[in-house]
């Protein structure tokens, strides 16, 4: 089986003009795809492998938002936790490059980031790092983790990679880091 790495896709630009249902929120994607073989899903079916855009573009995409007069950029994946490991980035270092964005623009006192939906396993290797971002006041303190069952032996028979323990470890980091999650 070929590494995550070696198989890079052809992602849509991030550059192209765009309109806004809502002209105050910008939804940024950070990649597309998916790393899990879950036995009850069809994403990867649909949409593949994992595959991330490079940090440079997210964070021009943001910047070119924020010039626009956008005030709240979403960050969007089908699984945000997983940005970048195909292609030697992580999640924190994204989130920090964005954050640096937001305060160098004039307006940055009223710019605000949101992080959407990750898994349990890619969010537990940066969950320290993760919470210091959300600390940031230009960071919405939300973080989606979808739990599927309360049950190991169900999420191994759907394939999940996390047990109810690491669930709740999250859970419990996340609020000691005083992140106000």
């Amino acid at each position: 089986m070929a590494n995550v790495r070696d198989v890079q896709k052809d992602l849509p630009r991030l550059d192209l003009p765009k309109i806004r249902k809502d002209p105050l929120v910008e939804i940024v994607p950070l990649s597309t795809g998916c790393l899990g073989a879950c036995t009850y899903c069809k994403t990867r079916h649909a949409r593949g492998v994992l595959g991330s855009y490079a940090k440079e573009a997210i964070v021009e995409r943001a910047r070119t938002a924020m010039s626009e007069g956008v005030k709240e950029i979403w960050l969007s994946s089908e699984d945000t936790g997983a940005y970048g490991r195909d292609i030697g980035e992580t999640m924190p270092g994204l989130l920090r490059a964005l954050v640096e964005a937001v305060e160098s623009h004039p307006d940055s006192q009223h710019v605000m980031l949101r992080v959407g939906m990750t898994n349990p396993p890619f969010i537990l290797d940066h969950l320290d790092e993760i919470a210091d971002v959300l600390r940031h006041p230009r960071v919405f303190a939300f973080l989606h983790v979808p739990v599927q069952s309360g049950s190991n032996s169900v999420l191994e028979l759907m394939n999940r990679e996390y047990t109810v323990e690491a669930v709740s470890y999250t859970h419990l980091r996340a609020h000691e880091t005083e992140a106000d999650l």
